[in-house]
């Protein structure tokens, strides 16, 4: 009973930090400010965070801890320029065929050759991102959409070091933001960068955005939720992101992008669950 009471409160703290997540998009896009000084404000906000709720800001420095800190900052970074270039639901979807890298550098890694459902899986995720790229074409997108794709091996880097013994996630998440950080430099060759009240706005909410994400994705980690779990609930992400940008924004992704994201997020949807199945089935 406290098992499964852990893995009910470690998904809800892993779906608050979706939640928390899917603003970056709309917010980074409403901010007047150049991508690389919102990447290193609002990065700095959440180290200063981070760093008070880990009891010290000393960073702890390991492989893995390294390894999930050049994730989380690469993939931070991509994303914010990734949705300055195309559409929030591109930027975001794309970022979340990153279940499909994992299988594939799990085969090539470990040999753990991929079964039917994971290679019905791939084949439908690959498909939707087709789709978003095909959606973006004419406008002006392109570059963007590949600069998201390439968030899915960044993000998968996150996924791994996660696995490594003695890494703590608050660790290499607060060492990443630190690494982010270093982006403030940028601020006085930021021809776009200007202090008026919807700058300050935009990047402290930004700020708390991913500071909070990050806070409830470390408790949700570590309740030692079930990996399969976590990445079920953080679909979460991908459906509000675009919807607060055509919300607030009046973004239309295109029927094309939509479709494309649609079938990608059913696809790891689908897939986490019938994965879920088969673990449960397999302790039987």
């Amino acid at each position: 009973m406290r098992e499964d009471g852990s893995q009910a409160r470690g998904a809800i703290l892993i779906m608050l930090a979706s939640v928390a997540w899917s603003f970056s998009g709309v917010l980074s896009k409403w901010a007047p400010w150049g991508p690389f000084s919102l990447v290193g404000a609002r990065a700095l906000i959440a180290a200063l965070v981070l760093g008070a709720s880990r009891g010290s800001f000393r960073p702890r420095f390991s492989r893995g801890t390294w390894l999930g800190a050049i994730g989380v900052t690469a993939t931070s970074t991509l994303f914010i320029v990734a949705n300055r270039l195309t559409t929030a639901a591109n930027a975001i979807v794309l970022q979340y065929a990153m279940p499909i890298v994992v299988i594939f550098a799990c085969w090539i890694l470990w040999g753990q050759r991929p079964g039917k459902v994971d290679i019905i899986a791939t084949v439908l995720t690959l498909g939707g991102v087709l789709l978003c790229f095909i959606g973006g074409f004419g406008r002006g997108s392109l570059l963007g959409d590949s600069l998201a794709l390439m968030t899915a091996f960044t993000f998968a880097l996150v996924f791994f070091a996660a696995r490594l013994k003695g890494v703590d996630p608050m660790d290499y998440t607060y060492l990443g933001n630190l690494l982010s950080a270093l982006f403030v430099f940028a601020i006085p060759f930021d021809r776009a960068f200007i202090i008026n009240p919807r700058a300050m706005i935009s990047v402290l909410a930004m700020g708390a955005s991913l500071s909070a994400g990050y806070w409830f994705f470390t408790a949700g980690m570590r309740t030692r939720v079930h990996p399969v779990t976590a990445s079920i609930v953080a679909m979460v992400e991908p459906v509000l992101n675009p919807l607060w940008a055509f919300l607030f924004l009046g973004e239309d992704p295109g029927a094309y992008s939509l479709l494309g994201a649609a079938l990608v997020i059913l696809s790891v949807s689908f897939y986490s669950i019938l994965k879920a199945r088969q673990a449960r089935l397999a302790l039987e």
